[in-house]
């Protein structure tokens, strides 16, 4: 017998123990989904997996059960596997493992305290991209907007002027 045979029984017995002929329905579905996860082509299986753990999850939430020893392995057992198998199905969190930067180093740096940096070498076959250009430049030509610019600089200058002129020198 295989090892994945051993795991298929042992597992469907642990799940029929926790339910305790409660839900028969629930635990064919299980059987169901943990036959098609195992069966399941490399690309399809973490997302068939992750619908195992979320259907235990399910039973175990509905079952608390536990009363015999019997009963508590299996459900300490399919807890663990529970908890284990939590993040099956969840996006994983980016990492610099998940880019790759088809470059060649020109030189490596290093700092006072020993760190490493790399610098990296434009390939010669690549176009430099230029930054884009600011979103007012499609809107309003650059001498315009200088030209308003000082206006209204001009303006609240005069009035901070007047402000201070009244304020200090005109008697009341």
């Amino acid at each position: 017998m295989t090892d994945e045979a051993l795991f298929y029984r042992r597992f469907v017995s642990d799940v029929r123990r926790c339910a305790g002929g409660r839900a028969p329905t629930a635990v064919a579905e299980i059987e169901r989904r943990i036959r098609v996860a195992m069966i399941a082509a490399p690309g399809q299986r973490e997302r068939r997996w992750a619908r195992v753990v979320a259907a235990v999850a399910d039973l175990l939430a509905r079952f608390a059960g536990g009363d015999q020893e019997a009963e508590a392995a299996a459900l300490a057992r399919l807890r663990e596997f529970v908890r284990e198998n939590a993040d099956l199905g969840r996006p994983h969190d980016v990492a610099i493992t998940d880019f790759r930067f088809d470059t060649k180093v020109e030189s490596v740096l290093v700092d006072g305290a020993g760190r490493a940096y790399l610098i990296l070498a434009h390939r010669p076959g690549t176009p430099r991209r230029r930054p884009p250009e600011p979103a007012l430049e499609e809107i309003v030509p650059g001498p315009t907007r200088r030209l308003a610019e000082w206006a209204v600089f001009g303006l609240c200058g005069g009035a901070a002027a007047a402000a201070l002129w009244f304020a200090f020198v005109v008697p009341v």
